[in-house]
């Protein structure tokens, strides 16, 4: 499997947009994620999802949302600045063994996502040394044919599935979710050299996915990002190395429950999953690009081996 050819020509349009990186950005952002397990040379269980975000200049939202976040409590800190913004994304799952035309029972469904994303983000200061970064997502979609997930897998990796007819059925579905990242930052930068350390919690509740999770992150380099910060300002350019590690205990999985008002193949799902992940971010002026291998845990119970990705996240601000 490959990334689309066409991603390496947003990257180095995007590379080209002048100015300079900032900490806390306070203006605009707009953002792609792209995931593949094209490092694991497999098409196989999570084998692809994109994703394309906006989000607003600081304080400059919809009234509606405004009133939201004025009214959602804290919980400790003072908030900072506010954003909101949407996205659009689509996720592909596929079974390990795509030559196969039956329908493969020890092995999870095929099954797409498209959806969009309403996002509301807060950030602010607990203490001199620790901030906070919280995010509220809305996700609105559909599963099955109209997900067009048959139809990117073919396009994009040049492979012929035999098995979509097995796909999960027609199904519109939802899924709120909500994370809190904790940035401490043990001292002060030594020449720009310094360390970050960013635990979270958070969640979703829906049809799509139900859980809680817990992990944390570790960044070391030079001029590292502070996407907490509400301070403008900050480096030219940054490189820093990345590992986290994220634990979720899992009530429900709609790609691996099947669908959820008909009858559908579905397979019995592990209530614990973990992912770990090392990856390689930059910094260049207003563009944050970031590498990882992230490396998941066996998420049903006839899964024979775990599963990794690669994925890629460019950020552009201005």
């Amino acid at each position: 499997m490959r990334f689309p050819g066409w991603t390496v020509v947003c990257f180095a349009l995007f590379a080209a947009c002048p100015a300079t990186a900032e900490q806390g950005w306070e203006g605009q952002i707009i953002s792609l994620r792209l995931e593949n397990d094209a490092v694991s040379k497999a098409d196989r269980h999570y084998t692809q999802g994109s994703f394309l975000s906006y989000l607003s200049r600081d304080n400059e939202i919809p009234d509606w949302t405004g009133v939201v976040a004025e009214n959602l409590p804290t919980f400790g800190y003072t908030v900072g600045a506010t954003k909101a913004g949407f996205g659009f994304g689509q996720e592909i799952y596929t079974p390990e063994d795509l030559e196969a035309s039956e329908l493969q029972v020890g092995d999870r469904p095929y099954a797409g996502w498209l959806f969009g994303r309403l996002t509301l983000q807060r950030r602010g200061s607990l203490s001199r040394r620790w901030s906070v970064l919280e995010t509220f997502d809305l996700d609105v979609g559909i599963i099955g044919p109209e997900s067009l997930a048959e139809q990117t897998q073919k396009e994009w990796h040049g492979a012929d599935p035999k098995g979509w007819d097995h796909q999960l059925e027609t199904e519109p579905g939802f899924a709120l979710r909500y994370e809190r990242r904790f940035q401490f930052k043990p001292a002060k930068d030594s020449n720009g050299w310094g360390v970050r350390l960013i635990p979270h919690v958070g969640g979703s509740a829906g049809s799509i996915a139900t859980y809680l999770n817990a992990g944390g992150t570790i960044r070391f380099g030079y001029n590292v990002p502070d996407e907490f910060s509400t301070q403008p300002g900050g480096p030219k350019w940054g490189v820093y190395l990345l590992g986290g590690l994220d634990g979720r205990f899992v009530l429900h999985n709609i790609f691996l429950d099947g669908n959820t008002w008909r009858e559908s193949h579905s397979v019995t799902k592990r209530p614990f999953v973990g992912d770990g992940r090392v990856g390689l971010g930059l910094v260049f002026r207003r563009v944050d690009l970031s590498f990882a291998h992230v490396f998941r845990s066996r998420e049903f119970n006839d899964q024979n081996r775990s599963d990794s990705f690669g994925t890629v996240t460019l950020a552009v601000k201005f």
